[in-house]
């Protein structure tokens, strides 16, 4: 059964623990997070006992983690160290999958790329970092997936040559439509089925316009066909958790209680096309 989950950086101008009342509110019983609150990180992964700290937290509202954003600590620019204090923080969670971003191909998006050489270069940095990150979670038995946001992750093919340059089984993908039709202009119902073997979780955020158009809808209302995609995994056996990440339309400055709304409704048409097509989900 698919675990439907809400990303709290939708809250990302309000408290950690107000973005956990408005998931919890809306009816979601998973979360993905990492990402700062108010500007601040929501954890430190290097205090003792933090693990078990934010899992109470977590219980005070009925939630649990199913990912955990960690492109902070596995950044070719950290030690090692980094990355596996961040896997053993995982672990205790009992979160089993760490998302991460690529490479970033643009010195100015979207009309300023980076040349050939130097995405070459940063590319084979990330690739030799994850084969380490890759045999750490391995050991743990934790998955890391890398997701869509240009570079080395922007679309299926770059995504399979990055997995082929990694040759970790512990390293997936965590598939998000949106950033493949707002960076590169393509349908992602069209680019998943190469790629759809190696998903393992889906950020469900849609897009509408053309290439480059910052306008992020709630999903289900947008250009993204969310049937298709969920379409082609349910073919390929995905089980994966489907995380609400971004619906702030044009960069839209809503207030918490708008949130609480707007994923709400985000959390029903999932709902909604995940029966459709005869998908279970929680």
């Amino acid at each position: 059964m698919i675990k439907l989950a809400c990303m709290t950086w939708v809250y990302n101008k309000v408290s950690f623990e107000r973005a956990l009342q408005g998931i919890a509110k809306a009816g979601y019983h998973y979360i993905s997070f990492g990402l700062p609150h108010e500007g601040k990180p929501a954890f430190d992964d290097s205090r003792p006992g933090e693990a078990e700290r934010v899992l109470q937290t977590l219980d005070t509202y009925g939630l649990k983690p199913v990912t955990l954003v960690s492109t902070d600590a596995f950044s070719p620019s950290q030690p090692l160290a980094r990355a596996i204090q961040r896997l053993d923080f995982a672990k205790a969670l009992g979160v089993e999958e760490l998302v991460s971003l690529g490479t970033w191909s643009y010195i100015k998006f979207p009309d300023e790329p980076r040349s050939e050489e130097d995405m070459k270069e940063m590319d084979e940095a990330f690739a030799a970092k994850f084969r380490l990150v890759g045999e750490e979670a391995e050991k743990r038995g934790l998955k890391i997936s890398i997701k869509p946001h240009t570079g080395n992750t922007a679309t299926s093919r770059q995504l399979a040559e990055t997995l082929g340059r990694i040759g970790s089984s512990s390293v997936k993908v965590c598939y998000d439509p949106g950033n493949v039709r707002f960076y590169e202009g393509i349908e992602p119902c069209t680019d998943l089925p190469a790629i759809s073997h190696e998903v393992i979780s889906v950020i469900a955020k849609d897009h509408r316009g053309a290439r480059a158009e910052s306008d992020f809808p709630i999903p289900g209302e947008g250009d993204v066909d969310f049937s298709s995609i969920f379409t082609t995994l349910k073919a390929v056996g995905f089980k994966g958790p489907v995380i609400v990440e971004r619906l702030d339309d044009r960069g839209i400055s809503f207030s918490a209680d708008e949130l609480d709304e707007r994923i709400g409704i985000g959390r029903r048409n999932l709902i909604r096309i995940f029966t459709d097509i005869g998908v279970s989900c929680e």
